[in-house]
């Protein structure tokens, strides 16, 4: 029972299907600004987010695009512009991605133009996932894409969870829902969150 009640005070990430319906009209402005960064022709990732998957929602262009979310897969299989590529394994029935072992084998020869990512929290030392696979994964994808790009609303930076899947350095942009400047440097200095210079954050 304790170990229990100190898992649910550290790790305070809802479930998949719970995320869904939480800050919608956020979610809508980051997809906005973030479908800027597709192009036609490219080849992409879409991680397991419910940012992203309103993303694929709203794709409307010819793209190949690499996916371990299942929710994902079922949206871009019915648009005819869209190559997609399910990347299966076993499943995480309450965070809706396949795993396997040999990611690191499977990318091999892959490179994506963009990596759309989301963020379980954002702590100083970097972003952090629920599941070890999960973070795992998105350690293998951002090795292999031109550009990083994280889509998180800010209440992300007040979260916390267990697996660190990349360090901030590694993000080349961060869209986040539409606060003021202000608000969003009060959140990263009460966080001890400096962000990397080099990294173009849009609001």
């Amino acid at each position: 029972m304790c170990e229990e009640k100190s898992y649910k005070n550290f790790n305070n990430i809802d479930s998949y299907k719970e995320r869904l319906n939480l800050n919608i009209n956020e979610k809508k402005r980051i997809v906005e600004k973030a479908m800027h960064f597709i192009h036609n022709g490219g080849t992409y990732f879409f991680d397991v987010s419910t940012n992203v998957q309103l993303l694929a929602k709203g794709l409307n262009k010819k793209a190949t695009i690499f996916t371990h979310s299942l929710d994902n897969f079922n949206i871009l299989s019915e648009k005819q512009d869209v190559v997609v590529n399910l990347i299966a394994g076993e499943f995480n029935n309450k965070n809706r991605f396949f795993y396997r072992q040999d990611y690191n084998k499977y990318f091999d020869g892959i490179e994506f133009d963009s990596a759309f990512l989301g963020a379980g929290a954002i702590k100083s030392d970097g972003i952090y996932y629920e599941n070890e696979e999960d973070a795992f994964i998105k350690s293998e994808v951002a090795k292999r894409s031109k550009k990083v790009i994280l889509l998180a609303e800010h209440q992300k930076y007040e979260k916390t969870t267990w697996y660190k899947g990349l360090t901030l350095d590694q993000i080349n942009i961060i869209i986040v829902d539409p606060i003021s400047v202000s608000l969003f440097a009060e959140i990263t200095k009460s966080q001890n969150i400096e962000i990397n210079p080099n990294s173009l954050v849009i609001m």
